[in-house]
């Protein structure tokens, strides 16, 4: 049994080392405090030398989505989709001279790569400005997280993650679209076959709802998104029912008696506009789908899916009498 002196020990210890972590994030930051996408910067630096595994989202094991992802999730509290592909078309563009700690750099067309940007440099000589990006990232060919500077390529591009309070974007001319040739390849005389496809976030049946917000409308309660990080620990169970999923998430996080059928959780909940969506909302779609996920925020919700056979992360899709509902958590 621990003391009570040993117990108030522990609880000053803890608060010295609180004191201590933010001197050192004001003396990073040359006596101010850290922006948001410096302290994601800061976290993807303490991860530099952990491994590459191509499906990783943590915590010491990655791959280049589930990197970004996790950082942002950590360090930023803000849910980034899960794939590379997702993230480059939720970010806003923006220039190399623009670019910010903790902007996203993406590579390839269709995107295949992403990065966390660290840092950027900018010289004019002669008249010509340079612009320098330094980014961490999660690499394949390297098999781990890694420090470098960025490369030149057609496909290159920069996003900032939509949240609030970052620095808006000045205008500027994006560039055209890549062009990435095609080599034509002659047919082989023994056909190979094709691989088994690998697996990536669950396949919406329609396409994403329109009109949720990029940044959620309002603050979530402690409840809602203590239950929105127990729906993504849930992610890959089969056995949990749509409804199930919530009663077991608003159970846990706010000691929420639920009932167990779909109109019982629209009795117990009430509606909110699809633009004032925040994170812990419940998504409820009517017959003939009758089912229900929990929104996660910038348009994706965990839901149990019947189809797929587990609870998953997917687009929130667009079907007809779709709503929010918010629980009184």
């Amino acid at each position: 049994m621990t003391s009570p002196i040993g117990r108030r020990v522990r609880g000053l210890a803890a608060v010295l080392v609180a004191v201590t972590l933010a001197a050192v994030s004001l003396a990073a930051a040359g006596g101010r405090e850290l922006t948001v996408g410096e302290k994601v910067v800061a976290a993807a630096r303490a991860h530099i030398g952990n491994t590459y595994a191509w499906g990783a989202t943590g915590p010491d094991t990655f791959d280049c989505s589930g990197f970004t992802q996790a950082m942002w999730l950590d360090a930023g509290g803000v849910t980034l989709p899960r794939v590379s592909r997702q993230q480059q078309a939720w970010a806003v563009p923006l220039p190399a001279e623009q670019v910010e700690p903790g902007d996203l750099v993406f590579y390839g067309d269709p995107v295949s790569h992403v990065g966390l940007a660290e840092n950027r440099v900018t010289t004019v000589s002669k008249g010509i400005s340079t612009t320098v990006v330094q980014m961490i990232d999660a690499s394949s060919s390297r098999q781990g997280v890694v420090r470098r500077t960025v490369w030149q390529s057609p496909t290159l591009r920069f996003g900032r993650v939509p949240r609030e309070g970052m620095t808006p974007v000045r205008p500027w001319t994006p560039p055209p679209a890549p062009v990435v040739p095609v080599v034509p390849v002659a047919p082989l005389a023994t056909p190979v076959p094709a691989p088994a496809p690998r697996p990536s976030l669950a396949p919406a049946p329609a396409g994403p709802l329109v009109g949720l917000p990029a940044i959620p409308a309002g603050p979530s309660s402690s409840a809602a998104l203590k239950a929105t990080r127990l729906a993504r620990a849930a992610l890959g169970n089969r056995t949990l029912s749509d409804v199930a999923l919530v009663q077991n998430v608003f159970g846990r996080a706010a000691g929420l008696r639920l009932p167990a059928t779909r109109a019982g959780l629209l009795a117990a909940a009430h509606r909110v506009p699809l633009d004032q969506a925040r994170v812990g909302d419940l998504v409820v779609y009517p017959a003939p789908a009758a089912h229900v996920g929990v929104y996660v925020g910038q348009g994706l919700m965990v839901d149990a899916s019947r189809s797929l056979g587990a609870v998953v992360l997917r687009a929130v899709w667009a079907a007809p009498g779709v709503q929010l509902h918010r629980l009184p958590a």
